[in-house]
């Protein structure tokens, strides 16, 4: 997860979130993780978000903050917290 560059061709969602990310903007990522239909492919998002949470957390502040029932915002605080080995 040391790189976190995506194709904004072949995955223009994901691609869309971290940007987002970068802007302190949490619902390119919340669209990204509601677009997910099959398990892989969420389980991919959310690792990827995660570790972009690592780097920058403003955006996941911001949307646990906007929306705090928010069930996919808590599976990506979750898996940072995983990340860092708590």
């Amino acid at each position: 997860m040391q790189d976190l560059q995506v194709d904004p061709v072949q995955d223009p969602v994901l691609a869309r979130a971290l940007m987002g990310t970068l802007r302190d903007e949490w619902r390119p990522a919340a669209d990204a993780l509601r677009s997910a239909r099959e398990w892989e492919r969420r389980a991919y998002i959310l690792l990827v978000l995660a570790a972009a949470a690592r780097r920058r957390a403003a955006w996941l502040t911001n949307w646990l903050t906007a929306r705090p029932d928010d069930s996919d915002a808590a599976a990506v605080q979750h898996a940072v917290e995983s990340l860092n080995g708590h």
